[in-house]
């Protein structure tokens, strides 16, 4: 099994849980890229898509958003957002997808780019295997809530069973 997840991340908290969703995909062909180095098409011999990104504003991120998130502390990683690959992106035809997002745990707020990226590649011939799945973080740049990387490797396996 080949898998290609593809993340945003401004601080490293959501390359934090894809890596930890590739650790958990056990003994697939993991390979975990940064949104700015995805190619567009996604290659014929990948058979899960996995892809995520920060919540910002309700939804996925938009260069607006990152611009603003940037001002108070430099991103360390690519500005290139999912958003804006997923607006140019293909895949094959009924590609097993699934989609996550990272969220501060504190102020609660409503929204999820997990939802909006979920919705994207639906539209764009997808087939979700799980739903869309929210990681908890400490503010911008303060990392992962504890037990979350944990969680991602476990929704990892979950995805690897799905298509077992």
């Amino acid at each position: 099994m080949t898998v290609l997840v593809i993340y945003e991340s401004m601080w490293g908290a959501t390359k934090a849980v894809a890596e930890a969703i590739g650790a958990g995909l056990g003994e697939a062909d993991v390979r975990v890229v940064d949104v700015g180095e995805a190619e567009p098409v996604v290659p014929g011999d990948v058979d899960l898509l996995v892809v995520g990104g920060p919540t910002h504003a309700f939804g996925m991120t938009r260069a607006s958003t990152r611009a603003n998130a940037a001002k108070d502390h430099p991103p360390v990683l690519s500005p290139t957002g999912v958003r804006e690959w997923l607006e140019t992106a293909k895949l094959p035809a009924g590609l097993a997808c699934a989609a996550f997002d990272t969220k501060v745990v504190t102020p609660d707020l409503p929204g999820s780019a997990g939802k909006g990226i979920d919705k994207s590649l639906r539209r764009l011939g997808g087939h979700p295997v799980a739903k869309p799945t929210t990681f908890r973080v400490h503010g911008k740049w303060d990392g992962l809530a504890e037990g979350e990387a944990e969680r991602a490797r476990a929704w990892g396996a979950e995805l690897a069973a799905t298509l077992s």
